[in-house]
């Protein structure tokens, strides 16, 4: 019933706020304060440590949230296939991004840039959603909402100071980029010019070609062979070692160590009476029948029993309304609002959402206690041993496969079944297989009969065993006849077309565009008025090559043929629109700094990647990847 009421996109919610905030030059700012001089050691809670600071696993859990809370309001993952979330790699954004803003700072503490107490409280004071009517909240209330996102604030005020120390360094690298008035001008002809063109198209697939002999078919295929060649292809037979969490046993003393790990979130327990209406629309019916219960309610009748017999959450009315526990964020805001407020054993009045009418009665107040972080300790406390069972029975399995050379006799004494791919190229997807093209990589650097390391897969290792190779080879001309025969048709297709074209263009260039085309039977089409960059015509579509030949011409002009949506095309242009000079002076201060901010974050992003790959190629970047797995599910 969680799903059914996560926000839907009605605006962003404070922690999304933050991350934007945060991703205002393309790096994530958001975690938790540490200490310069870090020791460089991978503590058993780091999910990293980068140049000698650590990462740590609450940290990159609140983090990781928060990118994940924005991606599910902007593109609903609620509604996705767990596989399609998967494969966002969602867990792999965060810790790049942690990693990367990690760089940036020792390269700024490198430089010895800070920033103050007084330049922290400035920020956080001039930030809109900490005024009211022009002024600072409070301390209190700014600690409240804080509180309410699972920031504390020595959190934020951390990533505020590390926001000022960025921006400092920033300046510094990119206080010489310049725009030149002239790209200024180019950029507002871009936006602003429109052209008309007129055309006439020759289309392959439209010409009828005469169907070659068996002779000229072989030359072809003699003549292209090489074209023909196939890529080495490999199989390969393997196991599946899963990871089993359920069967793992974790102590309570376990539990306590790594509850400090997991954040603290306020929780409720509330039930509900749901009569739904459709989004954005009254149901008179349904609000009455809402307030016909509310007066049964008032009156003394059992909540559970009428939320059994009337509410209309399938996923719920069974249990007598009950949702169980939850966070904020996870509710639509109408409904989290008055959850969040109401005293435990207390009924709401009717509260009007998305999904319908509701009553809401709170069974247990607001939690932050170990209780409510006790599972997801336990969770990924299961998932770290489960991920090491696996990897060591892989392990165990993959050594006694390297040395017996023998997959059945290894798949009986370890009782698990024997797989078998489908022939695989290097670059091919293997269906059936959850693997990255890391995992071909591998496979392509065995001899026959060679074995794999265990592979780290979706929930799973995969030991492998090449068991054939298929050399690269020319197939005859018999295999292939069929296939050399289209081949032959297209590219005779093609050069006709081409060929007609060019005639086309030297022709009307001497005679004149109307005078070719009606003396060649062809029907000019001419186009409307178009901007750079946008869609031409139903048959033009967008092409890039026509754009950038029509806004460099004067009109009247024939351009030589180009290729355009598989046809080619000759166009002449017809008219383009002037430039108006008031608008360009009204306009060229905002595209500068527009042109600029391109220019820094391009630049910015390359230097962050130098720094990033320099402490790689250093050794200063070490991750826990089976933590971060664990922390990801």
């Amino acid at each position: 019933m969680l799903d059914l009421f996560r926000r839907r996109q009605r605006g962003l919610k404070f922690t999304l706020w933050i991350v934007i905030f945060a991703l205002g030059a393309g790096m994530v700012l958001l975690f938790v304060d540490t200490p310069s001089g870090v020791s460089g050691n991978m503590g058993s809670q780091d999910v990293a440590v980068v140049d000698g600071k650590s990462i740590t696993a609450l940290e990159f859990r609140n983090h990781y949230s928060q990118i994940y809370e924005l991606y599910r309001q902007v593109y609903k993952l609620d509604e996705q296939d767990p596989a399609v979330v998967k494969q966002l790699g969602l867990g792999q954004q965060t810790l790049n991004q942690l990693i990367s803003n990690y760089a940036l700072l020792s390269a700024a503490e490198r430089m010895n840039f800070s920033a103050t107490p007084e330049e922290i409280a400035a920020y956080i004071f001039a930030l809109p959603s900490f005024q009211e009517n022009g002024r600072f909240i409070g301390t209190e209330r700014y600690k409240q909402i804080l509180l309410a996102n699972n920031l504390t604030t020595a959190q934020f005020e951390n990533s505020v100071r590390q926001e000022i120390i960025r921006t400092k360094l920033e300046k510094v690298l990119t206080d010489g980029l310049l725009v030149s008035p002239e790209e200024v001008r180019q950029e507002f002809a871009n936006r602003n010019q429109e052209a008309k063109v007129r055309y006439v198209y020759f289309d392959p697939a439209q010409l009828a070609q005469a169907e070659p002999s068996d002779s000229e078919l072989k030359k072809y295929y003699e003549k292209n062979r090489d074209s023909y060649k196939t890529s080495e292809r490999r199989r390969v037979k393997y196991f599946t070692v899963e990871l089993d969490p359920k069967a793992v046993k974790v102590t309570e003393e376990q539990i306590k160590a790594r509850l400090s790990s997991v954040p603290k979130q306020e929780q409720v327990r509330a039930s509900h009476i749901l009569l739904r209406s459709e989004e954005g629309k009254e149901n008179p019916n349904a609000l009455k029948k809402a307030e016909d219960l509310l007066k049964q309610l008032k009156s003394g009748a059992d909540f559970a029993q009428l939320a059994r017999e009337h509410s209309e959450d399938p996923a719920t009315a069974s249990k007598g309304g009950d949702l169980g526990f939850f966070g904020r964020g996870q509710m639509v805001p109408e409904f989290e609002n008055v959850a969040f407020s109401l005293p435990a054993g207390q009924i709401s009045e009717i509260v009007k959402t998305p999904f319908g009418y509701h009553i809401i009665k709170v069974t247990e107040a607001g939690r932050t206690d170990a209780d409510a972080q006790r599972p997801v300790a336990e969770f990924e406390l299961r998932q770290e041993e489960a991920n090491r069972q696996a990897l060591n029975r892989a392990n165990r399995i993959a050594a006694d496969l390297k040395k017996s050379g023998n997959i059945e006799q290894v798949g009986r004494s370890h009782k698990l079944p024997i797989r078998e791919s489908v022939f695989f190229g290097l670059g091919d997807s293997i269906p059936g297989l959850f693997v990255r093209s890391d995992f071909n990589q591998q496979v392509f650097v065995l001899k026959k009969g060679d074995v794999t390391d265990p592979y780290s897969t979706s929930g799973a290792y995969i030991v492998a065993q090449l068991s054939e190779i298929n050399p690269p080879h020319v197939p005859s001309f018999e295999e292939i006849r069929v296939r050399v025969l289209e081949d032959h048709r297209s590219e005779a297709r093609e050069n006709a077309a081409r060929e007609r074209a060019f005639s086309f263009s030297k022709d009307a260039q001497a005679s004149g565009f109307d005078q070719s085309a009606q003396k060649a039977g062809l029907s000019v089409a001419t186009t409307g008025f178009f901007k750079k960059g946008a869609t031409v015509d139903d048959i033009l579509k967008f092409s890039p090559e026509l754009h950038d030949r029509a806004f460099r011409m004067s009109s009247g002009e024939i351009a030589p043929p180009i290729q355009v949506a598989g046809k080619y095309v000759v166009f002449q242009v017809v008219e383009k629109s002037e430039l108006n000079p008031q608008q360009f002076e009204q306009e060229k201060v905002t595209i500068e700094q527009e042109l600029l901010t391109q220019k820094r974050a391009a630049f910015l992003s390359a230097y962050l990647q130098n720094l990033v790959d320099g402490l790689r190629a250093e050794n200063k970047i070490i991750i826990n990847q089976d933590l971060v797995n664990s922390i990801t599910g």
